[in-house]
């Protein structure tokens, strides 16, 4: 069985959902994982998570900010993230606010705080692009 439960802190996104495919966003660039893919841990980094449930055709995502995935032998992604958050859940113009005020940030930050402008920038992205399903 190949399947998918999400977590943050505070809930619960998805729990043993039978899956197709998931895609993460790793720490070195996007991760397609499918059944029978090798066990493996790995860190996350803001994004858009994909998924397609068994018998779907709708992709679905969710955007994250950092977290860590497993991939077990039995062939279950757990995921766990500080954030994640579902298109409907998202508030549109504050995350173009969100990337608007990061892209500014970023021109004139210092060495210093240009990693935390960065993220803040990524994190906009991800929401936004999950807000307009434009993560195809």
């Amino acid at each position: 069985m190949f399947s998918l439960t999400l977590v943050t802190p505070q809930k619960k996104i998805v729990e043993g959902a039978a899956l197709k495919e998931v895609f993460v966003p790793a720490f070195r660039g996007e991760l397609e994982i499918l059944p029978g893919h090798a066990p493996l841990i790995t860190t996350l980094s803001e994004g858009v998570l994909k998924y397609k449930l068994d018998g779907a055709s709708e992709t679905k995502a969710v955007s994250i900010s950092w977290g860590y995935c497993e991939v077990t032998p039995e062939g279950q992604v757990n995921i766990l993230a500080e954030t994640a958050e579902a298109p409907e859940d998202i508030d549109l113009k504050r995350a173009e606010t969100s990337r608007s005020e990061a892209l500014t940030k970023l021109a004139n930050v210092s060495f210093d705080e240009f990693e935390k402008y960065q993220r803040k920038f990524m994190r906009a992205e991800a929401r936004i692009k999950t807000a307009k399903k434009d993560f195809h």
